[in-house]
């Protein structure tokens, strides 16, 4: 049987100020969206655990399946090359869930995943400042002390496949060929049950809302105030509220009819965005990316795996210290010019934006200063837990389920068995 060709083919013939130019939209659309609908995927996993809600978790099942349906019949279709959505398919291994399980933790003790600790930081938290520090931190022990064990493993292939790409590809898998029905069949036999789940996790805590007089009004998310899930669970509890948080807002969600009214609230940045709103728009930049960056780069969105991780890097280098040079997996990471990069800084643009225009802009400090502590190991957790997985929440998690692959649904896994652990642990210490 020949194999899968493994050479990539361009979409939209435009060049690289093109791609470059979509990149640096889509990056400012996902800062600008995280900000306003206040989009954490630990919040999301969280609140599972701590006030069994499942609102926002329904809504990350929607963008996963969401995204695998659309981008698989973009394949299926002929508008993309099935090339253009395995090539950049990672190696899967041990690392996939010891990696996920340390980022789930790390993040959830810090405040946030990688998006929110982004448009947090750019929103004025402090927070989160610290928390990404301790991400680059993190990522250079991981480079020195964990890199050169792990690569050896992945190159061996201990407890790991020895390659990504196609081999990664469930069409492929499961069907043994890559054509246009095989990735159709798969996008939506992995799409539509993960949006029709997500969507009945959400009616089912909205009905519960309802039931509780909440209705049309949803809580805040747990962590809004850049505080923890379970702290804020703890206040939840002494104070026999139903919902964590400060005051319930407004949130039009796609199952109650969006009037005039709550259109021109949102587009004047008085009200935030609903979750699936918040998860249509993103899921429109992860589209953006993936046709544009088709041939050239790594189409899907990248947040802060790579490209966070390394501004030690960056930082370093105007000082004399190149860390490319002579320090393990820094000299084969992604190059300083890069449209991955530009993403990440037009994120930072489009999240303090919208913090800025509709006056949520303010320097805060937690209100236990020991957050801050916390918010630093937290950090570090999550700079090597996301490079001992070979990406974060959206760079490895939500991406590879738009690869259509099966790497996205182990880190979904243990990326939630750190994040129960994490909820268990402050709540002995808050």
């Amino acid at each position: 049987m020949t194999a899968p060709t493994m050479v990539e083919q361009v979409v939209l013939p435009y060049g690289y100020i093109f791609v470059y130019g979509v990149f640096g939209i889509a990056g400012f659309i996902v800062g600008w969206v995280a900000q306003r609908g206040n989009y954490c995927f630990v919040n999301a996993m969280s609140s599972v655990f701590t006030t069994k809600s499942y609102d926002r978790f329904g809504a990350l099942l929607i963008l996963f399946g969401g995204s695998a349906l659309t981008t698989g019949l973009l394949v299926a279709t002929g508008i993309v090359p099935a090339v253009d959505q395995y090539y950049n398919n990672y190696f899967s291994g041990w690392y996939i869930i010891v990696g996920a399980l340390i980022f789930g933790f790390g993040a959830t003790m810090a405040g946030g995943c990688n998006l929110s600790m982004l448009y947090r930081a750019a929103s004025g938290y402090v927070q989160n400042w610290i928390e990404l520090f301790g991400m680059m931190v993190g990522t250079f022990i991981f480079a020195v002390a964990i890199w050169p064990f792990q690569s050896f493993t992945m190159q061996s292939g201990i407890l790991s496949t020895k390659e990504g790409a196609y081999i990664e590809y469930l069409p492929y898998d499961i069907f043994h060929t890559i054509s246009g029905w095989s990735v159709g069949i798969t996008a939506v036999v992995l799409g539509v049950p993960l949006i029709g789940l997500g969507l009945y996790l959400q009616i089912k805590t909205r009905r519960k809302w309802k039931a509780l007089g909440i209705g049309k009004y949803s809580p805040t998310s747990i962590s809004s105030v850049g505080n923890s899930p379970s702290s804020s669970f703890v206040r939840l509890q002494s104070t026999n509220a139903t919902f964590p948080g400060t005051v319930p807002i407004k949130t039009p969600s796609f199952f109650r009819k969006l009037n005039l009214a709550d259109a021109k609230n949102m587009i004047l940045l008085r009200t935030p965005y609903g979750a699936n709103l918040s998860t249509l728009l993103l899921g429109g930049a992860l589209l953006m990316v993936f046709i544009a960056g088709a041939g050239y780069t790594f189409n899907y969105l990248v947040i802060t795996s790579s490209d966070g991780g390394r501004f030690l890097e960056y930082i370093l280098m105007p000082f004399g210290t190149n860390l490319a040079l002579g320090t393990p997996w820094y000299n084969s990471a992604l190059p300083i010019v890069d449209p991955s990069v530009l993403m990440v800084v037009m994120l930072v643009v489009g999240a303090f934006s919208a913090s800025l225009l509709s006056g949520d802009f303010k320097i805060r400090f937690p209100r236990q200063k020991k957050r801050l502590v916390i918010g630093f190991l937290g950090g570090i957790l999550v700079g090597i837990g996301v490079r001992v997985a070979l990406g974060c929440n959206i760079g490895m998690m939500w991406t590879n389920f738009a690869q259509l692959g099966y790497d996205g649904m182990l880190f979904l896994i243990a990326m939630l068995g750190g994040v129960f652990l994490a909820v268990k642990v402050q709540l002995r210490i808050v």
